[in-house]
């Protein structure tokens, strides 16, 4: 299987965090047998993150992306490829049960700001990541492609995929 990986995050950009998430990716998919084609950079901005996956799926049958899915403000990977393709975002109640019951063990009330978490483009399939701390989705796209979000793991993706 042949495929792309987009990495989001003006901070791998700038320098300030080292890209550990596309190398354990890249070991990952390599172990199952993807070839990797491409691997792309792009900063946490709407316009740059479009532009990079709509190339990406008219280039690839598959897509991932890894950073973003946070509850932050730039944490904006999700929205902006349901965008993308159509999809509204729905909140799933399973989804949230389990953000709250990880925060209930850490002893820890869940900030309101975590809710996005459980939102996931309609139609997505729930791609849970043992390493991190929020799940990933994939959805097939137009024309038969499929695009995948995955949190970022920060080096402890290892065994995950």
């Amino acid at each position: 299987m042949k495929l792309e990986v987009l990495t989001i995050g003006t901070e791998l950009l700038l320098g300030y965090t080292v890209d550990t998430n596309a190398a354990e990716l890249g070991r990952a998919l390599a172990a199952a047998g993807a070839e990797i084609t491409r691997r792309t950079t792009v900063a946490d901005r709407p316009d740059a993150i479009r532009a990079a996956v709509a190339e990406a799926l008219d280039r690839s049958r598959f897509v991932i992306t890894t950073g973003g899915l946070g509850p932050t403000r730039d944490d904006m990977t999700k929205t902006v490829v349901a965008q993308l393709l159509g999809k509204r975002l729905l909140l799933d109640e399973r989804l949230l049960a389990s953000i709250k019951a990880r925060f209930d063990r850490m002893g820890r009330p869940m900030p309101a700001v975590n809710r996005t978490q459980a939102e996931v483009p309609e139609g997505a399939v729930i791609l849970p990541i043992r390493a991190a701390p929020r799940p990933g989705s994939g959805w097939r796209t137009r024309a038969g492609a499929w695009s995948c979000c995955s949190p970022g793991c920060r080096g402890r993706c290892t065994g995950s995929w």
